[in-house]
């Protein structure tokens, strides 16, 4: 067989799956949309004056109405660990070893 005739088969089946991955998604995505997504379990520590708050605030600051997704509530305890882990891999990779 051609080599060129191969590799054109080859590049047409990926394409082919690659058409119907996106056919697939888009699909999807329409009937999530038609569905309509369950709404939001409250979030523990958030009540919901403060969402309503928040959806003001940004309303007011974008100029257009807003209607909030998702919210996610900023907990600094676990980001410093993993800053300090970061800066530990930072000094370690430094570190310089004495010669023997």
């Amino acid at each position: 067989m051609n080599p060129y005739f191969v590799a054109l088969v080859a590049f047409l089946v990926v394409m082919a799956g690659m058409a119907f991955l996106m056919g697939l998604f888009y699909a999807l995505r329409a009937a999530g949309a038609r569905i309509g997504g369950a709404p939001a379990e409250p979030v523990s520590g958030v009540n919901p004056e403060l969402l309503a708050v928040v959806a003001a605030a940004a309303s007011e600051a974008l100029q257009a109405p807003v209607r909030l997704h998702r919210v996610h509530v900023h907990r600094g305890p676990v980001i410093e660990r993993w800053s300090r882990a970061g800066r530990m891999d930072i000094m370690v990779s430094r570190r310089v070893e004495p010669k023997r």
